[in-house]
């Protein structure tokens, strides 16, 4: 989906929020012609604003129109609609910001042995590749018969025709009621590639041959595109750290930079040498915002990740929680726990390591 399909389930979404409204009314209902004239105004001002880019918005638009134009009309199901099509890589990691000047739209999809795949968007950051994913039934059946576990995409990931052996994390979740589509984000770690300069346009290629993992069903869905991270990159603030600290191993870590951007806040950090202590960075800036940095690496070097968010049931949302961009300072601790100790067994709760310290943003 493109930015400007985005955008119009946006605006669809406030007017239905502003006017209080469930529709269940059926098509000639007044409510239900005055979103069909709403959109169909929006269509038109979007053409002649943005001539060249209404492919996506027009598909949205119509999907929207059709449910509409329906036999009987329920505003669950236009809910349902405008969360599949604002469904994107921001929205999966709760991040409010707007993300589409920074990713690639693909939206390309592939069907074999009954199940289409549409690759629909990809965002490479710094030692990252992004990529969201719809799955769902060829027939458009529900997807009840497989636990949602399995809905692991696996095969071979290639970067300028190379194939790249890396670290994949992803999260899934079903768009609808009725369990048809999953959205599923996957996050590939790309940071011990440093022979690939992500910044610059690379070609992408992925081919996956399996839908989930023991017992999955088999086939071939591949998927090429090109992307690069110069837009992110450029946008984003670094503030140098240089803290040093002793890990209770007598490795020591030095706490490198601070980073943020539009998609995410990081801290990058470097070891004397291999190290059974994993880190954590509490983080408070100066206007009460808290958030905590966890490793999303190994090895001598490194960086945390603030994946700090809060998860709202009621409406399957998920908020992205980060420090504010427009804080003075920010005040940081370490603190770090044995992953394993002498018994193999995880160790005791993080222990704080050294002082807070001050870091100036401003």
């Amino acid at each position: 989906m493109n930015r400007e399909a985005y955008e119009l389930a946006n605006r669809i979404e406030t007017e239905l929020g502003t006017d209080g409204i469930t529709l269940t009314e059926s098509p000639g209902d007044v409510k239900t012609e005055k979103y069909k004239k709403y959109i169909l105004q929006q269509l038109q001002r979007e053409r002649q604003v943005k001539r060249r880019k209404t492919k996506g918005i027009y598909a949205a638009a119509c999907a929207v129109l059709i449910l509409l134009s329906g036999t009987v009309f329920l505003g669950d199901e236009l809910h349902a609609m405008i969360r599949q099509l604002r469904w994107n890589i921001g929205s999966a990691l709760g991040i409010s910001e707007d993300l589409a000047d920074y990713s690639e739209m693909v939206n390309t999809s592939v069907v074999d042995r009954g199940y289409v795949v549409t690759l629909q968007e990809a965002l490479v950051s710094e030692g990252e590749l992004m990529v969201n994913y719809t799955l769902q039934r060829e027939d458009g059946e529900p997807m009840d018969e497989l636990d949602r576990s399995l809905w692991i995409m696996n095969g071979d990931f290639y970067i300028n025709g190379e194939k790249i052996n890396c670290t994949i994390e992803a999260g899934s979740d079903f768009l609808d009621e009725e369990r048809k589509v999953l959205g599923v984000m996957t996050k590939y770690f790309l940071f011990h590639t440093p022979d690939i300069d992500l910044a610059q346009e690379n070609e992408y290629r992925m081919e996956f041959d399996q839908i989930g993992v023991d017992g999955g069903v088999k086939g071939n869905w591949n998927f090429a595109f090109k992307a690069d991270s110069s837009a992110l990159m450029g946008d984003t603030i670094r503030t140098e750290l240089g803290k040093n600290f002793m890990l209770p191993d007598g490795v020591s870590v030095t706490l490198e930079e601070f980073s943020t951007n539009h998609l995410e806040q990081r801290i990058s950090y470097s070891l004397s040498g291999r190290s059974r202590y994993s880190l954590v960075v509490e983080a408070v800036d100066s206007e009460g915002n808290q958030v905590e940095f966890s490793t999303r690496t190994q090895g001598d070097s490194g960086y945390m990740l603030n994946q700090t968010c809060e998860y709202y049931a009621e409406t399957s949302e998920k908020i992205y929680r980060r420090l504010d961009e427009n804080a003075e300072t920010v005040t940081m601790t370490l603190y770090t726990r044995e992953e394993l100790d002498e018994n193999g067994q995880v160790g005791d709760d993080y222990v704080q390591i050294g002082e807070p310290f001050e870091v100036k943003l401003r």
